[in-house]
């Protein structure tokens, strides 16, 4: 059965694959949250809590303002696929990482395509992993959230580009919902669910918390791949929107709750750098994390050209959120080598920071054959 996939959303959008009846995106992760005493990083994968120092992370400070970040792949690479199970046999996508010091555990959160009976619908879901080292992975009952149940639910036709954060009380998570599984779904939109332990998830009634714009905006078409990171008291979400000429740019928004959200008035804040071939055709699916005093940012560049035959990983910093900065030209992730199962290139990054660096979890391959690998950086 064909299934459409929003993850690669592009690659609907340019005509570029077959369509699908169900969607996986791109994506963000979530951040963490960060304290004077915590230097807490995270879509993103998240340090997380400022409070009682579970989820703490090292930090990079301003040696990764140095141009010089090339990330190099795991050898144990791809460390993850989808397992053929009934929810998942039609691919994944959208991997969001966290590390939890308590527990001694990384854990993932997922999109997955597939049915659970007794539906036969393909449809797109959430899942979630753990692993004890980052590189074998483990799958848990799943999936862990749902798409909506009521006819007239906003989230109906599936779920995906999830972001988790963990700030000490409990876990959030920030996902992309739509109506229905058409081609392309421009109904995307942007809503949280709040969970005790990152598998039981409830829901927010005021969903959906971030709506995409009206005609004429940079986001009119459709929003989703949200990435969160929580300074203090105060939520920061970066997330994709999509206008009606398809042009990828990512704004910002803010809350005080994580449910009520107000846009930066100067959205888009990035978008493609002309001068930059690897990227001049867009940017997408951002990762943000903090990093001691700024905001580090992961995303996916295209090609004008080559599209979603060639994607790379940039990475951006900023003080505010809003204005950033490219300390490089290059990418920080290429392409992979020619034959290699991320020979297409790497996309929708979460990120961590650890041993005096980064650690990368990255999606690559077409579907339903998208695998999930990790690089790394250290300075």
């Amino acid at each position: 059965m064909p299934m459409k996939r929003m993850d690669m959303v592009l690659r609907l959008l340019v005509g570029m694959l077959v369509p699908m009846l169900a969607s996986l995106a791109v994506a963000g992760c979530g951040g963490g949250s960060h304290s004077d005493a915590d230097a807490q990083v995270g879509r993103d994968g998240g340090l997380g809590d400022a409070g009682d120092g579970q989820w703490k992370d090292g930090h990079v400070g301003d040696d990764a303002q140095e141009s010089s970040v090339q990330f190099e792949r795991n050898p144990a690479n791809p460390l993850y696929q989808s397992s053929g199970s009934s929810w998942n046999f039609a691919g994944i996508g959208d991997p969001c990482v966290l590390y939890d010091a308590d527990a001694g555990l990384y854990k993932m959160w997922t999109s997955a395509g597939g049915t659970v009976p007794p539906s036969t619908d393909v449809i797109v879901r959430t899942q979630y992993l753990t692993s004890a080292d980052g590189v074998h992975w483990t799958e848990h009952e799943n999936p862990v959230l749902f798409e909506g149940s009521g006819a007239q639910d906003w989230d109906r036709g599936g779920v995906e580009t999830v972001t988790v954060l963990h700030d000490g009380q409990q876990y959030w998570l920030w996902y992309a919902g739509y109506e229905r599984r058409e081609n392309p779904p421009v109904t995307m939109k942007i809503g949280v669910a709040t969970s005790s332990d990152g598998i039981s998830w409830q829901k927010a009634a005021e969903n959906p918390v971030i709506d995409k714009g009206a005609s004429g905006e940079w986001n009119e078409s459709f929003v989703e791949s949200p990435t969160v990171v929580k300074v203090g008291s105060m939520f920061y979400m970066w997330y994709t929107g999509v206008d009606s000429q398809m042009h990828f740019r990512i704004g910002m928004a803010t809350s005080s709750d994580g449910v009520h959200w107000t846009d930066e008035p100067g959205n888009p804040v990035f978008a493609a750098e002309p001068s930059h071939d690897w990227e001049n055709g867009g940017v997408y699916g951002p990762a943000v994390l903090r990093d001691d005093d700024r905001f580090v940012m992961f995303y996916v560049g295209l090609n004008a050209q080559t599209f979603l035959n060639a994607l790379r990983i940039g990475m951006a910093t900023s003080p505010d959120g809003i204005s950033w900065t490219r300390p490089q030209a290059e990418p920080v992730l290429d392409v992979g080598a020619t034959g290699a199962w991320d020979e297409k290139g790497p996309f929708v990054p979460t990120v961590i920071a650890r041993d005096n660096g980064y650690w990368m979890w990255y999606l690559s391959g077409d579907n339903p054959n998208e695998k999930i690998g990790l690089a790394t950086w250290s300075h």
